[in-house]
């Protein structure tokens, strides 16, 4: 179920790993990374909250694939819903997602059967756990903040801070152009790219995930393949943190060179934009399978893969 479950991530996916290697990439301990370090905690404490994720991907100045997602977490028994709309060569495709009485429930734009994930005890069952329950001691991450600490060294001067404001607000901004990127950060996002890139177009899109009704070759076919000369050109991050030490608004971008097969340069342009709203006071959107048309999907062993069945019934 994972592979159908990756659609509805592709908005939250690519915006979290920008977001979360735009984070860290300026850890150390000037003033700016002290407030963001302290931000990142205090935000990552708030399990309730709306993420509204904005993610636009640019080739050579043309837009090619826009994802946008609202996102809303309950906080409580693994609750939630994410709206995910999708456009990538000129179509539009969006997937609706709940989370609620220890159900994982889908629907694709255009369709009218909901997809009941049913998850057995071999995989976590939802329902009295919680999505977040597997959390790091606070052994494991005081350890895992000094290491990030050593590796960052000098990066963290690259990040200021500024006052936002009388309320007690702080801008954060961090930039990293050329020479300015460490060179194994730069090799290892370099591999990252061309090897997903070849990756995406050796695997043939698994028939149950075309299935959902979401078109992933269209949305495949739609992203740039580079395959040589792949480089990071720029890293930038710009952050907004309440007098509550929460982050409210985040944005990053990337900048990638690069060759595809053909041999012809690309200037990509990768931009996220996140924020978080109704902290501590957000309620997932609920849907109620009363008279809907159900398709239910059910996990097997771990080691197999998972079987759909009861199509077509009617949940009562």
């Amino acid at each position: 179920m994972n592979k159908k479950l990756a659609l509805l991530g592709v908005g939250v996916a690519v915006g979290s790993m920008m977001l979360v290697t735009s984070v860290y990439a300026g850890v150390g301990d000037a003033p700016g990374y002290e407030t963001f370090k302290a931000a990142v905690k205090q935000t990552a404490a708030v399990s309730n909250v709306t993420r509204n994720v904005n993610v636009t991907l640019e080739d050579n100045g043309t837009q090619v694939v826009q994802v946008s997602s609202v996102i809303k977490s309950s906080g409580k028994d693994g609750a939630g819903s994410a709206d995910v709309k999708v456009t990538s060569g000129g179509e539009v495709q969006t997937i609706r997602f709940y989370s609620q009485d220890g159900q994982r429930i889908m629907q694709t734009g255009g369709s009218d059967v909901y997809k009941v994930i049913d998850v057995d005890d071999a995989h976590g069952k939802l329902e009295g756990r919680g999505m977040n329950k597997h959390e790091p001691s606070p052994e494991a991450l005081s350890d895992g903040e000094h290491v990030l600490d050593a590796l960052v060294g000098n990066l963290k001067n690259y990040v200021t801070e500024t006052n936002a404001g009388t309320g007690g607000g702080k801008e954060l901004h961090f930039q990293l152009t050329g020479s300015q990127i460490p060179a194994v950060v730069n090799t290892v996002g370099s591999l990252l790219i061309k090897h997903g890139a070849m990756a995406s177009t050796e695997k043939a899109v698994p028939a149950e995930v075309q299935s959902l009704g979401f078109d992933v070759a269209a949305l495949r076919d739609a992203l740039p393949k580079l395959t040589s000369d792949v480089k990071l050109d720029e890293i930038e991050m710009n952050s907004s943190v309440d007098s509550d030490l929460h982050i409210t608004h985040q944005s990053g971008s990337l900048y990638v060179s690069g060759k595809d097969a053909q041999g012809t340069a690309h200037q990509l342009v990768l931009h996220i934009d996140m924020a978080l709203s109704s902290m501590n006071s957000t309620v997932p959107d609920t849907v109620d399978l009363t008279g809907k048309t159900v398709e239910h999907i059910q996990f097997e062993k771990p080691e197999g893969r998972f079987g759909r069945g009861h199509e077509g019934n009617h949940a009562s």
